[in-house]
């Protein structure tokens, strides 16, 4: 039996509220530690709404990026994958066809082009059904089209999770590396932010500032925590079969080690703070490579500032022997490509300013309300 294969990342892709390019560009923004892109929503009229921030992505800056006939086709998050992906695959120049998969990661999917969808039944009743917009509604919608713009023949896969979405979507993509069933693969996540969706949670309480209490902002694992901040955008990543990387002459950013899912036992939509995990996704993770807790030197958190969420991400890991996670959503807010922003964050820890040292593994680590944990261990080394 062959030994699995090892798995890279060799390309990047982000269009998000702190900027828009490929690795350089993602290391740039990552680098600005200090900065933020969350601000008043432009979007739409929050006017009366219990929350007003989000993390909005530059238009104008996405629109240039594509070509204006083809872009009139596609939806907005459409759009925001097919502008990541290409940026990914175009910085990496993996190959185009059969061996190229794809995975995208989403929390709402299109919802946009659902409400349109639906809109134009109640206003005119069936006729009033559009099978032009029908396709955008299905939640794979997105990976569809990118599938097509870069040339991804392979395996298509969507995920859809709340919280860790971008996470899930590049653990599953190292799978099916490893496993060989691509070559390389594109995975990340994406969201966009829609008015409705953001006055819902808004108003459920979900967002900050909770239910009133305290000042509006994104705060993860602080004492003064109360509630999420929306954000939106697009990261992917070119993951690739390592001997493959090596053979076309691929620039290799680091290698993921290990990756490992799985589901704590717990009521839908809840985060009970003081439930333990004895089947931990990140031990689990980290057993695989042989490595012991203390050879992980730093680790990123999917903090969003959801106080229950925030706390019972501490407890999990503080129980498994982990650093104290780094969460980036008070940068970018909090949306579907948020976990692959992450996981790029790890591959350039320290901003690539710093000689690649002998062995340096970072976990990033994801929890999502409802019991959805996921680990992925980054190796600078490669």
């Amino acid at each position: 039996m062959s030994a699995p294969r090892r798995v890279v990342i060799t390309g990047m892709g982000s269009v998000s509220a702190g900027g828009i390019g490929g690795t350089a560009s993602v290391a740039r923004i990552l680098a600005e530690t200090s900065a933020t892109s969350i601000g008043p929503v432009r979007a739409f009229d929050t006017t009366g709404w219990p929350s007003r921030l989000g993390a909005e992505v530059d238009d104008a800056a996405l629109e240039a990026l594509l070509d204006p006939a083809a872009a009139r086709r596609l939806s907005r998050i459409c759009r925001l994958t097919v502008a990541a992906c290409r940026l990914a695959v175009e910085d990496s120049g993996v190959a185009r066809g059969p061996a190229l998969g794809l995975v995208v990661g989403t929390e709402h999917g299109d919802f946009r082009s659902s409400e349109e969808f639906v809109t134009g039944y109640l206003k005119r009743g069936p006729s009033g059904l559009s099978p032009m917009i029908f396709p955008n509604t299905v939640m794979n919608s997105m990976a569809a089209v990118a599938a097509i713009e870069i040339g991804a023949r392979g395996p298509s896969v969507t995920v859809n999770q709340a919280t860790v979405a971008g996470d899930l979507a590049v653990a599953r993509a190292a799978a099916l590396v490893r496993d060989g069933r691509a070559v390389a693969v594109v995975a990340g996540g994406v969201d966009e932010l829609l008015a409705h969706v953001y006055r819902r949670l808004s108003e459920m309480g979900m967002l900050s500032p909770g239910a009133g209490r305290g000042t509006e902002g994104c705060r993860p694992y602080e004492p003064d925590h109360n509630g999420a901040v929306l954000g939106e955008g697009a990261t992917f990543l070119v993951l690739e079969d390592l001997e493959s990387a090596r053979a076309r002459g691929a620039v290799v950013y680091a290698e993921i080690r290990s990756a490992a899912s799985g589901n704590l036992p717990v009521a839908p939509h809840t985060a009970p703070r003081g439930r333990r995990d004895p089947h931990s996704p990140a031990l689990r993770a980290l057993a695989s490579t042989g490595a012991a807790p203390s050879a992980v030197t730093a680790c990123y958190g999917s903090g969003n500032g959801d106080p229950a969420l925030d706390d019972w991400e501490l407890g999990l890991l503080a129980a498994d022997r982990f650093p104290a996670p780094i969460s980036l959503a008070p940068r970018f807010g909090q949306h579907g490509g948020l976990g692959a922003l992450r996981v790029a964050a790890a591959a350039l820890h320290d901003g690539g300013s710093m000689p690649t040292p002998a062995r340096e593994l970072v976990m990033v680590h994801g929890l999502a309300r409802g019991g959805c944990r996921t680990a992925l261990l980054i190796d600078r080394a490669a």
